[in-house]
């Protein structure tokens, strides 16, 4: 029923706003009163609220219930923002907090590295070394401590810990409170006290990470009201996500299949594609320093694969042009990273070597279609991160129109809701995050190979190779050339050719009614790919003498491959830590992190920086493939099953875990998921997906649509939650990762 503003006092009676409205003014008014330091936002962030009340029926006019779940989360969201999750704020508020103000000059310094500003009674402290500022006979309660610090250009924190003696104890003790001081985060520079009666002595011991850090301490005023810190990303996720989740459980409309609301899923999949590529932009861009955006495309030097190996091709060789020391050709075994070390030699680091030159074993795809064109045209090296930002966002692109192909020809009878979900969690789960999140040269070809994939299988799906309909050679042409790039940006996704071979063998019959039809889709189909992969071969060729010679095994990097030596655990590693590790909840900062394992495995077995839980934690509907024989079960005969379980098998299972099983060798690194993630991911959805279509019982029906909308939830907070720890380290992103504490450790 469409609504009209007239109807709204019969939806929202207008009693029941001005009542909210003057409950949220006058408990401002009294906080106010109380000095608790309330911001002037509040007020803004309670009015909007109200306002998203007022407006949910004209965009949820449909929706009865869900429309009812939405207002109460705004009301339960807007209370809990104003409330519990401004805990600090209250900390004065049960007792006589006379305010106090502590110079530095004023206090017994010791320890450490300090300059004393006498008339300005501010003290410098250098370095890593703790300096101690004593306060004694305060006589005090206190409930806060306000830090005014400042810092030098290249600090990023200080570290402060305090040693207290109240009416507990006549003897300070130890650390009982602390706090990282983070610049440009105001909300660190407040430390919430719980101590008991009058405070005697206070010991504020300040440190820095590193030695060349430095910070200037003008102030420390204790009994100052801590502001508020209204998250309006908390509140999204309390209103908007739940309302989400809950929509796709219970929602009339969102439980009507994909051909009654094509044009609304399509627009919700675009809508949660461009979010994604917004915040992959974000992403990549907090990464650029100030003003220097423009320089990323003037660069004049460039690294392994954006510098190097455009030199070495612009001058029509497959060899670099750094030449290895004689001192490292000398080596008896140049390849041992500790005898290497223990020669002092120096050597390019994860380079190839090989009869004397050095190599690179990274695809050359970005190079040949992006790098060399780019160098060629303006005389400049390409950004590394601004190609993974490229290659990212256009895979993620992709992502979505393959989705909504796969949608239109085989899950036009799922729910709205649950083909949305099913996006979201996709999204979250693909695995180019950390590459997006950490754009080293290494990140290039896992991005370059995510985006060909994605392409490549976008026009597989929508030529109509696998599906009824006109096959159309130039999609197919497209998508032959897509995955040779694929593969020559990262061979590890040559796997899926064998799939591209096997749907290509599937279709050939129902191409074209004439041989000669059908000769040339197949030239459409191989031709593009089986010319770049003979180009693939003739790099190998010209480098190491063999076609199918990669050359890994001449990597200058931590562990000597020559000699590596294969061993089950070492595939049971990955297995176990890319499928199954789940993730743990600590009570400390992120709270949820997955630890790192090599199962007890006595050897050596890389692991690069990062960790994620696994696949069936991260995306809970792959579980469906623990369904996969009661979907088979229900198809008509034995030829539509074998047919089936090598279309989502292959691509979806068995090269997945190939894949996977292949890092035995080179180790754990979290960028890898990119290779695997979206196609499990899409394969499970299939599975689910058919069941539903099958299924006869409402009750496991509505079952199902809940779990799809918990996995969307879940998938969300896992995954933002271990790419944020990944992509800003604490280090160099401290502003960030503070404002993820406040939002998350609210009680704090």
């Amino acid at each position: 029923m469409k609504m009209y503003p007239s109807d709204l006092s019969r939806r929202i009676p207008a009693r029941l706003l001005t009542a909210l409205l003057q409950a949220v003014l006058a408990a401002l008014d009294v906080l106010e009163i109380l000095e608790l330091g309330v911001a002037q936002g509040s007020l803004a962030f309670a009015a909007a609220a109200v306002a998203m009340l007022a407006a949910a029926p004209y965009f949820l006019s449909r929706e009865g219930r869900t429309l009812r779940f939405f207002r109460k989360m705004v009301i339960v969201s807007l209370f809990l923002e104003l409330t519990l999750f401004q805990l600090p704020s209250y900390n004065l508020i049960a007792g006589d907090y006379p305010k106090t103000t502590l110079l530095p000059g004023t206090a017994e310094i010791t320890g450490g590295s300090c300059t004393l500003f006498a008339e300005e009674q501010s003290a410098a402290v250098f370095g890593t070394e703790q300096v101690v500022l004593t306060y004694s006979q305060l006589d005090i309660p206190v409930g806060t401590v306000l830090l005014d610090v400042s810092f030098n250009d290249s600090t990023e924190q200080v570290l402060v810990k305090m040693d207290v003696s109240d009416e507990t104890t006549s003897v300070p003790r130890e650390n009982i409170a602390s706090a990282k001081i983070v610049k440009d985060a105001e909300s660190s520079r407040y430390i919430s006290c719980q101590f008991s009666g009058n405070v005697s002595q206070m010991r504020l011991k300040f440190s820095c990470p590193r030695d060349t850090d430095s910070v200037v301490i003008h102030g420390i005023y204790l009994n100052e009201p801590i502001p508020f810190q209204i998250s309006a990303v908390r509140f999204a996720v309390l209103t908007l996500l739940t309302t989400f989740c809950y929509g796709v459980a219970v929602s009339g409309f969102l439980k009507k299949p994909f051909w009654q609301t094509e044009g609304f899923t399509t627009g919700a999949v675009l809508a949660v594609t461009a979010g994604a590529v917004i915040l992959a932009s974000a992403m990549i861009l907090t990464g650029v320093p100030d003003g220097e955006f423009s320089d990323r495309w003037q660069q004049t030097y460039g690294d392994q694969v954006t510098q190097e190996l455009v030199d070495a091709f612009s001058l029509k060789q497959t060899h670099l042009l750094t030449e290895p020391s004689p001192e490292l050709l000398a080596l008896e075994n140049p390849y041992d990273f500790y005898a290497r070390r223990a020669a002092k030699v120096s050597f390019q680091w994860d380079h190839l070597l090989y009869e004397g030159k050095y190599y690179s074993y990274y695809g050359i795809a970005p190079v040949l279609t992006l790098f060399l064109p780019y160098y060629l045209l303006t005389g400049y090296y390409f950004a590394t991160d601004m190609a993974v930002w490229i290659f990212g966002c256009l895979g993620l692109i992709f992502l979505g129109m393959t989705y909504l192909a796969v949608s239109k020809r085989w899950f036009r009878e799922t729910p709205a809701g649950c083909l949305i979900a099913g996006y979201v969690i996709l999204a979250a789960s693909c695995g180019i995050w950390y590459s997006v999140g950490r754009p080293l040269f290494y990140e290039i070809a896992i991005s370059a190979g995510f985006m060909y994939l994605a392409m490549s299988a976008y026009f597989l799906i929508s030529a109509n190779i696998l599906s009824p309909g006109k096959i159309s050679r130039i999609r197919t042409i497209l998508c032959s050339l897509c995955l040779g790039l694929a593969v020559l940006s990262r061979p590890t996704l040559a796997v899926y050719a064998i799939c591209a071979l096997v749907y290509l063998i599937l279709s050939v019959k129902r191409s074209s009614d004439t041989l000669s039809g059908r000769i040339f889709y197949v030239l459409c189909a191989g031709v593009p790919v089986g010319l770049l992969g003979l180009l693939q071969m003739w790099y190998n060729y010209a480098r190491f003498g063999s076609p199918l010679d990669f050359g890994i095994q001449y990597s200058l990097t931590i562990n000597d491959f020559t000699h590596a030596e294969f061993h089950l655990i070492f595939v049971l590693i990955p297995l176990y830590r890319f499928l199954l590790a789940p993730p743990n909840i600590s009570p400390n900062y992120p709270f949820i992190y997955t630890a790192y394992t090599k199962l007890d495995a006595n050897g050596f077995f890389f692991q690069d920086e990062g960790s994620t839980s696994g696949i069936f934690f991260l995306a809970l509907p792959t579980l469906g493939y623990l369904l996969s024989g009661r979907a088979l079960r229900r198809l008509p005969d034995r030829k539509t099953r074998l047919y089936y379980a090598a279309v989502v098998g292959l691509p979806c299972v068995i090269m997945p875990l190939v894949i996977i099983c292949s890092v035995w060798e080179s180790g754990y690194a979290v960028r890898y998921t990119a290779d695997f993630s979206w196609q499990m991911i899409i394969g499970a959805l299939a599975i689910l997906f058919w069941l539903y279509r099958n299924s006869a019982n409402e009750t496991k029906k509505n079952l199902f649509r809940g779990f799809m909308g918990v996995s969307a939830g879940l998938s969300i907070l896992l995954n933002a939650v271990q790419i944020a720890a990944f992509s800003f380290s604490d280090s160099e992103y401290g502003d960030i990762q503070r404002a993820m504490y406040d939002i998350i450790a609210f009680w704090n």
